[in-house]
């Protein structure tokens, strides 16, 4: 149930992001990290690409969320922290995705001024 409740907000986010593209370098919504602020450039990039791999997990995480609902009981404990670590997995790789892609557009933008 967890994973098919946290694929919804996946979605959810992932609609805020792309809200929070058009209107600027925003301090309240979006994708905020050190990296994503510096310039308007870094802060669309990380918006539009971070809100991408959130609709992938969402879907992803909706359609696993269905399959464990129909086909798994809630027997024990341990349940619950698998599906835990299956929601929290993939926000930390979206992090590190996000983050990778702003260090290597940060470093062609870096490489374009020295030319």
């Amino acid at each position: 149930m967890l994973i098919l409740i946290c694929g919804i907000g996946h979605l959810m986010a992932s609609l805020i992001l792309l809200t929070s593209e058009s209107g600027g370098i925003n301090r309240i919504a979006g994708y905020r990290t050190k990296r994503s602020m510096k310039n308007e450039t870094l802060w669309k990039l990380a918006q539009s690409y971070a809100a991408k791999l959130l609709v992938f997990a969402g879907v992803m995480h909706i359609v696993i969320g269905g399959i464990v609902l129909l086909f798994f009981r809630y027997d024990n404990e341990f349940y619950l922290f698998v599906e835990l670590l299956w929601v929290i997995i993939p926000l930390f790789m979206i992090y590190g995705l996000t983050e990778w892609r702003l260090k290597r557009k940060e470093e062609e933008m870096i490489n374009a001024k020295d030319r």
